[in-house]
C-alpha cells in the first residue's frame, strides 16, 4: 500500500511538471521586431504663436514715395506677432500682424501696420524645421499727416528653425514684402519693395 501511494505521488508531480512546462511553451511570446513609431514634432491640430524682430531694407528707395516728396526711405525695423495652426504635420495656416517703420533722408518717419493671412509649408529634418510662407493682406500706412488704407500687401518668407524643446523653436528667416499704392491719378502710383532679416521665437502648444 505504501508503495502504491508513493507511486501515485510520483506520477502526480510528474504530470504537474509536464503540464506547467507545456503551458509555458504555449505562452512564450514569438520573436517579433517592434518598429519604433515615426515621431513628428508637429501633428494636425497643433498650434504655435510666433514673435519676431526685423531689420528691414527698402529695395527701391531711390524713387519718390507718394506720401511724401522730400526724401527716400532708409533702413528701418519691424516687430511681428502671429498665430498658426497645423492642418497636417507639414502644412499650417494662420495670420500675422506687424508694426514697421522707416526713417527718411528728410528725418521723417513712414509707418505701416500690415495684417496678413498666410499659409506655411514646413519640411523638417530631425530638430531642424524649414518654414516657407506666403500671404496676402491689408496695411494701414502713414506718413506725416497722410494715411493710406487699405493698402494691399503680399509677403513671402523662408527660414530655418531649431526645435529646442517640444514647446519652443528659434530661428532666422528672410522676409520679402510688396506694398503697392494705387491712386485715381495713376501718376502717383507706387510700389514699395522691402526685404527683412527676421529673428523669431515660436511657442508651440
Amino acid at each position: 500500500m505504501k508503495r502504491f501511494t508513493a507511486l501515485l505521488c510520483v506520477l502526480f508531480f510528474t504530470c504537474t511538471f509536464a503540464f506547467t512546462e507545456s503551458e509555458d511553451d504555449v505562452n512564450e511570446p514569438e520573436d517579433t521586431e517592434i518598429e519604433a513609431p515615426d515621431f513628428k514634432w508637429n501633428q494636425p491640430g497643433d498650434q504655435y504663436i510666433a514673435i519676431g524682430l526685423m531689420v528691414t531694407f527698402p529695395l527701391n528707395f531711390g524713387g519718390s514715395f507718394p506720401l511724401y516728396r522730400d526724401g527716400s526711405l532708409i533702413t528701418g525695423g519691424a516687430g511681428s506677432l502671429g498665430y498658426h495652426r497645423f492642418l497636417t504635420s507639414w502644412f499650417a495656416v494662420g495670420a500675422d500682424i506687424s508694426f514697421g517703420y522707416h526713417p527718411t533722408i528728410g528725418s521723417n518717419i513712414f509707418t505701416y501696420i500690415p495684417l496678413v493671412v498666410n499659409m506655411t509649408i514646413q519640411p523638417s529634418f530631425k530638430r531642424f524645421e524649414f518654414p516657407i510662407t506666403v500671404g496676402v493682406g491689408a496695411a494701414l500706412e502713414n506718413y506725416l499727416s497722410r494715411s493710406y488704407f487699405p493698402g494691399f500687401i503680399f509677403s513671402a518668407s523662408a527660414g530655418v528653425f531649431f526645435r529646442a524643446t517640444a514647446s519652443w523653436s528659434f530661428g532666422i528667416a528672410d522676409d520679402f514684402m510688396l506694398m503697392p499704392q494705387w491712386y485715381s491719378d495713376s501718376s502717383n502710383n507706387y510700389c514699395g519693395v522691402f526685404d527683412s532679416i527676421k529673428l523669431s521665437a515660436r511657442y508651440h502648444f
